[in-house]
Parts: C-alpha cells; sequence; structure tokens
C-alpha cells in the first residue's frame, strides 16, 4: 500500500460522505423505533404471546423471521428475531452502493483511468474501497450497539447488543465482498447493482421459504438463515460472525486477484460490443438506442421477479395449511366457515406478497431512470447533440421507459404469483381477488414514478434520494401491524393509499386520484427538466 491510496480513501470518503450520513440515520432511527415500539407495545407476558402468536403465522414468518424454539420468551428476543433479517438487507443494499461507487462508477466516469496514470497500482482503487467498507462497517456496528443498548427492554443485554451489531457489521462485510467480486467480473455498474441487490433479495426469499417450511436442513443456504441461527439475547451464539468474516476476507483477496487480470473498463464476464458495425438495422434513434442499453437490466429484474414470484406463489400451500394443521378448529367452525377463513388468510398473505413484490417492480423502474445520471456522467449528451433531440423526447424516454418497465414487471411477477399459487392449491385463487391486488397497486407504483420523475426534472443530483424514501416508505406500511404505526404516517406515501388491498378493494375514485397525482407530477417534472440544463 502506498501513500496514494489514503489519499485515495479520503477522496472516496468526501464523495460519499452524504450517503453515509443518511444510511447512518436511517439505520440508527430504524433500530432505536423498533426498540421503542415493542418496549412500548408488549411490555407485559399477555401482549408478548399475542405477539408470538401473530409471528408463528406462515404470513408473518415470511415477512419477518421465524421464531427460535425456546421456554421462555422476553421483548429483546422478539426484538432480535423480527429486527435481524431486515436490518441485514439495509447493511447489504448499503455495502453494494458503496462498493459499485468506489469501482464500476468511477471506472465508468473516467476517475480510475486518471487516477492509475499516477504513481499507483491496479489494486488501488479496490483497496481504497475496501477499507472505506470496512471503517463504514464499523461505524455502523458502533452506533447501532448503542442504539440498542440505550433502549430498555425486557431481557436486553449489553453482551445480546454487541452480538446483534457485529452480525449485522460482518453481514455487510460479506456483502461487500461479494460486490467487490461483482465488479471485477461486469464491466456496467447497472449489472453489478442488479445482482448485488437480486443475490440480497434471493438471500431474503429463501429464508422467507425456508422459515415457513420449517426446513431446518436447508438453513445453511441463506446467509440471513445463520443470523437467526445466533438466537441473539437467548443463546449469543457467535458462530455466524466467524463464518461471514471469514467470506468477507475470501472474497476481498479474491476482488484484489481479480483485478490485475482485466483491463480498465473491461469486466472479466465480456458481451459482444455494441459498435456500429454490429448495430441492428432499426437502431438509428435515440429510443431505439435506450431499449437496447436496457434490455439486459430489464432482463436481469425479469428473471430475478419471476423468482420471486414463484417462491412466494408456493408459500401459499403452507399458508393454506394452517387450517388442515387444526382438525379441532375445523371441526368446529365447519366447513363452510373453513373455506371463508381460507379465503380471508389468502387475501392477508396477498397484502404482503404484492407489497414486496411491487416494492421490486419500482426498483426497476427507478434504474432505468437513473441512467440518465450514467448517460450525464459519461457525456453522452455532447455526442447526442448533432441529433434532433428534444427535451420532451429526452425526458419522455427515460420517464416512459421507467414506468413501462416497473408496470410490466409488476403485472408479469404477479401473474406468475398466481400461477404458481393455483398449482400448489387445490382450489384457485379467487380470480376477483386476484384482479383486485393486480389492478391495485399499479397506481401505487404509478406515483412512486412519478416522484422520481420530479426529481429528475428539477434536483437530478438528488435523485438517490427516491431510493431512500421508497424503501422507508415500505418498510412503514410492511411492518404497519407490528408496529402500530399510525394512518398519517402511512399516507406520507403512495402505500398508505394502496396498503390493505386486495384485503380492501381500492375505490374507482382514490385510484383515478392516485393517477391523477402521477400526471400531474410527470408534468411538474417536465417543466423543471425543461428549464433547467442537462448536464
Amino acid at each position: 500500500m502506498n501513500r496514494n491510496m489514503w489519499w485515495l480513501l479520503g477522496a472516496n470518503l468526501k464523495s460519499d460522505y452524504r450517503v453515509i450520513i443518511v444510511w447512518l440515520l436511517v439505520n440508527f432511527s430504524l433500530i432505536v423505533s423498533g426498540a421503542l415500539k415493542l418496549a412500548d407495545l408488549y411490555n407485559s407476558p399477555e401482549t408478548l404471546d399475542q405477539l408470538l402468536t401473530m409471528l408463528r403465522t406462515p404470513m408473518m414468518t415470511a415477512m419477518f423471521a421465524r421464531m427460535p424454539e425456546l421456554s421462555q420468551y422476553t421483548v429483546a428476543i422478539v426484538y432480535a428475531a423480527i429486527m435481524l433479517p431486515i436490518m441485514a438487507v439495509l447493511m447489504g443494499l448499503m455495502n453494494v452502493q458503496l462498493v459499485v461507487r468506489g469501482t464500476r462508477q468511477m471506472e465508468e466516469s473516467g476517475e480510475t483511468e486518471l487516477i492509475r496514470g499516477g504513481v499507483t497500482t491496479a489494486t488501488t482503487p479496490v483497496l481504497a474501497t475496501i477499507f472505506e467498507v470496512l471503517g463504514v462497517n464499523v461505524l455502523m456496528t458502533m452506533t447501532m450497539g448503542i442504539g440498542v443498548v440505550i433502549i430498555p427492554m425486557h431481557g436486553a443485554t449489553n453482551g445480546g447488543a454487541i452480538l446483534f451489531a457485529t452480525l449485522l457489521g460482518t453481514f455487510g462485510l460479506m456483502v461487500a465482498g461479494i460486490t467487490l467480486v461483482l465488479s471485477q467480473l461486469f464491466a456496467e455498474s447497472r449489472s453489478v447493482n442488479a445482482i448485488g441487490y437480486g443475490v440480497i433479495a434471493v438471500m431474503y426469499v429463501l429464508r422467507a421459504v425456508i422459515d415457513v417450511r420449517r426446513a431446518a436442513e436447508w438453513r445453511w443456504l441463506s446467509p440471513l438463515n445463520w443470523l437467526e441461527s445466533a438466537r441473539v439475547f437467548a443463546d449469543n451464539r457467535a458462530g455466524a460472525i466467524l463464518t461471514q468474516g471469514w467470506f468477507a476476507i475470501v472474497l476481498g483477496l479474491i476482488a484484489l486477484a481479480l483485478v490485475n487480470g482485466r483491463d480498465i473498463n473491461a469486466g472479466l464476464i465480456q458481451f459482444t460490443g455494441r459498435g456500429r458495425q454490429r448495430a441492428t438495422v432499426w437502431l438509428r434513434g435515440f429510443t431505439s438506442l435506450f431499449v437496447r442499453l436496457q434490455a439486459r437490466l430489464v432482463l436481469t429484474w425479469l428473471v430475478g421477479l419471476a423468482f420471486f414470484g414463484a417462491m412466494f406463489g408456493s408459500l401459499f400451500h403452507e399458508v393454506g395449511t394452517m387450517m388442515i394443521d387444526n382438525p379441532q378448529l375445523t371441526k368446529i367452525i365447519g366447513a363452510q366457515l373453513e373455506a371463508s377463513m381460507h379465503h380471508a388468510i389468502y387475501r392477508h398473505f396477498l397484502v404482503m406478497v404484492s407489497m414486496f413484490i411491487s416494492f421490486l417492480a419500482i426498483l426497476a423502474g427507478l434504474n432505468v431512470m437513473q441512467r440518465f445520471h450514467t448517460d450525464t456522467v459519461r457525456g453522452a449528451y455532447d455526442l447526442l447533440g448533432g441529433m434532433r433531440l428534444t427535451c420532451l423526447k429526452l425526458y419522455a424516454t427515460y420517464v416512459s421507459g421507467a414506468m413501462i418497465v416497473a408496470l410490466c414487471l409488476w403485472g408479469l411477477a404477479f401473474m406468475v404469483v398466481w400461477f404458481t399459487a393455483n398449482m400448489v392449491l387445490t382450489v384457485p385463487l379467487d380470480v376477483i381477488m386476484m384482479q383486485q391486488a393486480l389492478v391495485g397497486y399499479m397506481p401505487n407504483i404509478a406515483v412512486f414514478i412519478a416522484i422520481a420523475a420530479v426529481l429528475l426534472g428539477w434536483a437530478p443530483r438528488w435523485f438517490g434520494l427516491i431510493y431512500g424514501y421508497a424503501g422507508m416508505m415500505f418498510l412503514m406500511a410492511y411492518m404497519k401491524n407490528l408496529m402500530d404505526l399510525p394512518m398519517w404516517a402511512l399516507k406520507l406515501s403512495p402505500y398508505g393509499w394502496t396498503y390493505n388491498v386486495p384485503v380492501v378493494n381500492l375505490s374507482a375514485v382514490r385510484g383515478g386520484w392516485l393517477c391523477g397525482l402521477a400526471v400531474v407530477l410527470l408534468i411538474i417534472g417536465y417543466i423543471g427538466f425543461k428549464k433547467r440544463d442537462l448536464v
């Protein structure tokens, strides 16, 4: 390591400090607010038993985690079981973002080429990124540990708090290691982002399936199940820390070895070039070029969402066995009421599935719209200056592309859920219920994309805030029952107006004004886009 590596590390921290501060505040606030809510709402044995009864249902198990098998529970044990998977996902998302910013995005902007022109080696940018994510994860670990300690919870100990925070820190480092390897394999930041986020999502869905089906023999497949095996505040098993730490070290060394085997702006897995000599006849305009460049990203999201849809659809069978596993209840309520309860259970489970799938579709649309920033950094608009390209066409291409991708992916993934669920159930799901869910979340998706369009038009440098906003609002709606959140807080986002679909049908009036709001926001975004400079 030479002196220039430390200068580069300082430059990276200066460039990323806003992102780091935002993640620090988000993680700390979630840790503290979760502890406060649980300690306040479930501070007696009776209320804690009610919570455990709810959390042991397949729907809540898939949503959060499987409760450890214990003879006695405390608020701290339940808190750790619920929060570990959620916070691990957030830590993973943060590390993917930081690693991509320090590796692939720097190469795409030409910064790495300038750095390599000095007294540096090929591994210098990777080393600087490693030290950055190491420092940030240590800071996050300390902050989250303090957040758990300062909130009085029955059953909480300092040792458990340290284990809780360290598990999250090492999980983040492991995801950073995975992303570092991906950044050497693929030549584009959007590919690394899509696959990195996809890996985290696969971990979460695998955890849900393994927990709901109680397949203990498959728990090694998902690192999120490793976190569950720690049984924080109960047994405090630290094995997962060592496993995740070793994975992080090995993956970091692999990334350092791989970087010497590739050229700048290239990946070890190289796809066919897109030069003029390879272009098809129909590839003549900006819009068609945009579609071609985004095709791989959309295909990746399509495969991922189809996979998640199939996984969630297969869980409907497990949800339905809640009634079968309780023959006494079936005998008491009768067959007719049993069928009605089956229908109600499926509706509530579909709420959770629809929210998760729609959130992923929104992220896919935001990824498509974020292409504007990449094109700006690369100087694409200087090359396009000679074309007859209006601001309206430019804006419409990015925004309509994001809107179409988000809505189409939502529809396709939902149809996969529907088809898979009917495959595993003896009685098909109610058609009206599925149609209500399919149509009910479309205005929600449209409004999110329209909010992003406003940022694109008026404050493109702050476009990344839409990811934080969408993530926070999704978590608030996702955890509404557990945290007893007020309706006014939920209605700060589109999810607050569609959060209970299809248990409650979205009225035509509400759906209409949500669509109208999306149109108004799109127009506001275009006004700002037209008034400002492109770069």
